[in-house]
């Protein structure tokens, strides 16, 4: 099979956040226009087209309604949350269509859950309405209808190719075209439809209109094709806890930084200038009469020359030595050019290091003998040990490597506040910079309450090290890199 989708870049962690007052009364039926969820993170261009044609920018806390569609530009990026507590994440370059949102305990024959993904890429995580109605919930793509069992998983689909990957429970995935399967809801049995659970790890369920049935691919073949979807289906909850809490936790929205704390960051980051005095005003000439000449003196006895001085080599500084923690690159992830110091994910799986925070491209993992606690008093400037970064242009391809030129990263431990900055540049993308700063918590991670990316940080065991990952929307693409630091 000829493999040409895009990496899937695995979606931003969905947030948990209540429905702001969006009530909602399971009945069966619900008409087009009724409310079924909001908008609880966006980042970038979104908007929404409503089934009136109306079209209106999609902003954080907008409700969603049933017959909406929703629409992600490049670099642009959308989480869903339903009232029954389903989660969607919608990438950016993507186009949604919820088309059914319903639930009738009374009568579950007459409720349905139904999504049509157009393009793009799209995560879910069933709510206790898909729970309770498995055989009801249907996505469908423009080639393939895709039904689910109370599950989690990843979908990226265009007109020709759509291709699965699940993260917890089940979904089968049966080609659309001849079998009556656009209209129904649930899993669509023809014959041709094929099974992919979490427990089948390493393969991907992948299908495109030159096939019969949709095909299982493991990962190890989609690695050998230079443009093949990589999707991997991440192990259990029961093998990875920390992977799925980090899935479900809230993302910080992003916010612009105030005038007062520009001048903060400024303060903090800008190496003072020391004073220049001006030059001394020349002085008059002073003429002098020539003194008599010497009378000669005597020869002097000669003098041994003195022994050659030695001239210290100048030591150039070091960078920090990161010994607690480390990154690893989740598989649809490409290997940027210098980040020798981010390691495959399944190499720090093997490891036996603790996985703690990650994003939608890299994971952070720490050693599980690292001892002690966060210092309870103290302003620390950590130096930079190692950085990476790469300009995508869009969601799936990253084109160019980034130079980190430099960074700075302090933590006031007795206040539990933290402020970075890093600037880097590209051909592509000019000069850049990451400015963020906000909270850290009890458990080390950084809390951001401005920022102009999206951060994620984490301290180590003792407050020694520290590590951040970060995703910078552009106009022309997104910037996305890790960060390492010590003392």
């Amino acid at each position: 099979m000829n493999h040409r989708l895009h990496p899937i870049a695995a979606c931003l962690a969905f947030p948990l956040m209540g429905m702001g007052g969006i009530a909602l009364a399971s009945t069966p039926g619900q008409p087009l226009g009724a409310v079924v969820g909001e908008a609880t993170f966006v980042i970038g261009a979104a908007s929404i087209l409503q089934e009136d044609g109306s079209s209106r920018a999609l902003d954080r806390g907008a409700a969603v309604r049933v017959g909406d569609r929703i629409e992600t530009k490049a670099g642009g990026h959308v989480h869903l949350r339903f009232v029954d507590g389903g989660r969607l994440s919608v990438r950016p370059a993507s186009r949604l269509h919820i088309e059914s949102y319903s639930h009738s305990a009374q009568q579950p024959q007459l409720g349905a859950i139904k999504f049509r993904l157009d393009e793009g890429v799209v995560r879910s995580i069933t709510g206790s309405w898909g729970e309770a109605a498995r055989e009801r919930f249907r996505l469908n793509t423009p080639v393939a209808a895709i039904g689910v069992k109370g599950t989690d998983f990843v979908v990226r689909s265009d007109m020709e190719r759509t291709a699965a990957s699940v993260y917890t429970g089940a979904i089968t995935l049966t080609p659309l075209a001849n079998n009556g399967c656009g209209a129904s809801v649930g899993p669509c049995i023809s014959g041709h439809e094929k099974l992919l659970s979490d427990d089948m790890k390493g393969q991907i369920l992948e299908y495109s209109r030159r096939d019969a049935t949709p095909l299982l691919v493991a990962t190890d073949t989609v690695a050998r094709s230079a443009r093949a979807v990589e999707i991997t289906a991440a192990r259990t909850e029961k093998a990875q806890p920390q992977a799925l809490d980090d899935l479900r936790a809230e993302p910080t929205p992003v916010k612009s930084l105030t005038s007062e704390q520009k001048a903060v960051e400024v303060a903090v980051y800008t190496p003072p200038v020391a004073p220049v005095a001006p030059p001394p005003a020349p002085e008059p000439p002073v003429t002098v009469a020539p003194p008599p000449p010497p009378a000669p003196a005597p020869a002097p006895a000669p003098t041994p020359a003195p022994p050659p001085s030695v001239v210290e080599p100048s030591v150039p500084v070091q960078p920090p030595q990161v010994t607690q923690l480390a990154w690893a690159r989740n598989p649809w992830t490409s290997r940027a050019e210098g980040d020798s110091f981010v390691v495959d994910y399944e190499t720090a799986l093997k490891s036996g290091w603790n996985r703690v925070i990650g994003n939608p491209s890299y994971a952070l993992f720490q050693n599980p003998d690292a001892q002690g606690k966060l210092p309870q008093e103290g302003v620390v400037n950590f130096r930079l040990a190692n950085a990476s970064a790469q300009f995508y242009k869009d969601a799936q391809t990253a084109i160019e490597a980034v130079a980190v030129q430099s960074g700075a990263l302090q933590v006031d431990f007795g206040r539990s506040l933290f402020q970075t900055s890093l600037y880097m540049a590209s051909k592509s993308v000019g000069s850049q910079n990451i400015q963020a700063s906000g909270n850290v918590s009890a458990a080390g991670q950084f809390v951001p309450t401005a920022s102009n990316a999206n951060l994620t940080g984490y301290l180590n065991a003792n407050g020694t090290e520290a590590a951040y990952a970060f995703e910078k929307p552009l106009s022309q693409g997104s910037l996305s890199g890790v960060t390492l630091w010590g003392r």
